[in-house]
C-alpha cells in the first residue's frame, strides 16, 4: 500500500495503527451520542465502530444520515470484515450456504441504512450461524440464540481489543489498521461459530457412544458356588481365567 503523504510536524498519517485507534475511537463516540440523541439508545462502541464503517463501505457518505462522519476511509474496516466472512462461507464447495444466501444479511443492510446501530453486529451474527449451521440438505434450522450471542460477544470483543492494544490486528500486512481489524473481528466471530460447532458434534458423538453402550446387556455375574455348564467342575485352565475389557470415550 502506497504511503500517504504526511506534512512535517503532522501526525495525521493512515499507515499508523495509533492514528486509526483514534480514527476508529473518534467514530464509536459520535456514532455512539447520535443513537443516544435519536432515540435514548445506550450502544456499545463496538456496535457503533461497526456500524458507521459499513455504512461508509457501501457508500451512503453523501447521505445526510452520515453526512458528519469523521473523516478517513472508515469503510475499509467493514471491507476487511466482509472479506473474512467471503473466504470462509462463499466458496465454490459450498454454493448451497454461502452467506450471501442467508435470510438475515438484507437486514444487517437494513439496520445499518436506518442507523440502528445496535443491531449491526447481531445481525451480522445471525448471519454466520445461518450460514454455518443450517442442517441437512432441504431443511431449514433458524438460528440459534445461543450461537447467535457466542459469535456477536466473540467479535466485539475483537474489536475493543484492537481498540485498546490488546491484540494485534491480524490479515494482510500490507493493507491498513482500519481493514485488518475488521478482519480480525469478523475470523474471531467464525472461530467461535466453528468452536461452537465442533463442541456440539462432540457432544452429539459422546451422546450416541453412551446410548450405544447403554443399550448392552450388562455381564451377568455368576453366584458363588453356582455352576455354569459344569464349568465348575473342571480344572482351571493354564490361560487367564477371565479377560476384562474397559474402554473410554475421549472428547477431542
Amino acid at each position: 500500500m502506497s504511503q500517504p503523504h504526511v506534512e512535517s510536524g503532522s501526525h495525521r498519517n493512515p499507515s499508523e495503527d495509533a492514528w486509526w485507534r483514534r480514527a476508529l475511537d473518534a467514530t464509536g463516540a459520535a456514532m455512539q451520542l447520535r443513537a443516544y440523541e435519536k432515540d435514548g439508545q445506550e450502544v456499545t462502541w463496538s456496535d457503533a465502530v461497526m456500524n458507521a464503517s459499513a455504512a461508509v463501505s457501501m457508500g451512503w457518505r453523501q447521505n445526510e444520515r452520515w453526512a458528519d462522519l469523521p473523516k478517513g476511509p472508515l469503510g475499509d474496516l467493514s471491507d476487511g470484515f466482509a472479506q473474512r466472512l467471503a473466504e470462509e462461507y462463499i466458496r465454490p464447495d459450498n454454493v448451497g450456504h454461502w452467506i450471501d444466501n442467508t435470510e438475515f444479511l438484507p437486514n444487517v443492510r437494513a439496520y445499518m441504512a436506518r442507523g440502528d446501530v445496535g443491531e449491526t453486529l447481531t445481525a451480522s451474527a445471525t448471519s454466520i450461524v445461518e450460514a454455518a449451521d443450517r442442517g441437512a440438505p432441504g431443511e431449514y434450522r433458524r438460528p440459534d440464540p445461543d450461537k447467535i450471542a457466542d459469535v456477536r460477544n466473540a467479535m466485539s470483543q475483537r474489536l475493543l481489543e484492537g481498540r485498546y492494544e490488546s491484540s494485534p490486528a491480524v490479515g494482510d500486512e500490507d493493507q491498513n489498521f482500519a481493514y485488518r481489524l475488521g478482519y480480525a473481528t469478523a475470523d474471531a466471530g467464525v472461530k467461535a461459530m466453528n468452536a461452537t460447532l465442533e463442541a456440539g458434534n462432540d457432544n452429539d458423538l459422546a451422546r450416541s457412544v453412551q446410548h450405544t453402550l447403554g443399550a448392552q446387556p450388562a455381564p451377568r455375574a455368576a453366584a458363588a458356588g453356582e455352576r455354569t455348564g459344569g464349568a465348575g467342575a473342571r480344572p482351571a485352565s493354564a490361560g487367564p481365567a477371565a479377560t476384562k475389557q474397559s474402554g473410554t470415550v475421549a472428547g477431542r
